[in-house]
């Protein structure tokens, strides 16, 4: 059972999840916190976060783009 995966859809949740991300990733820069990753004893420092938040936005961007303003060609399998 095969079903068509609509892309479209996917790119929107894509860019809702990169903007919210790169909006807490900011924020962490901002006010410069440190955040440790889980079970490893590394810290992720302010400056990461920053790089971070900055590629998210770009990628925020890009499905932006791919979800709500580029119109998709509409493939009927006939």
């Amino acid at each position: 059972m095969l079903r068509r995966v609509p892309w479209q859809e996917v790119c929107k949740f894509l860019a809702g999840a990169f903007f919210m991300n790169s909006i807490m990733l900011f924020y962490l820069c901002l006010y410069r916190v440190s955040v440790p990753i889980f079970s490893t004893g590394f810290t992720q420092t302010p400056e990461i976060s920053c790089v971070r938040g900055i590629s998210h936005f770009g990628f925020f961007l890009i499905f932006f783009y791919l979800g709500f303003v580029r119109t998709w060609k509409n493939r009927s399998n006939k």
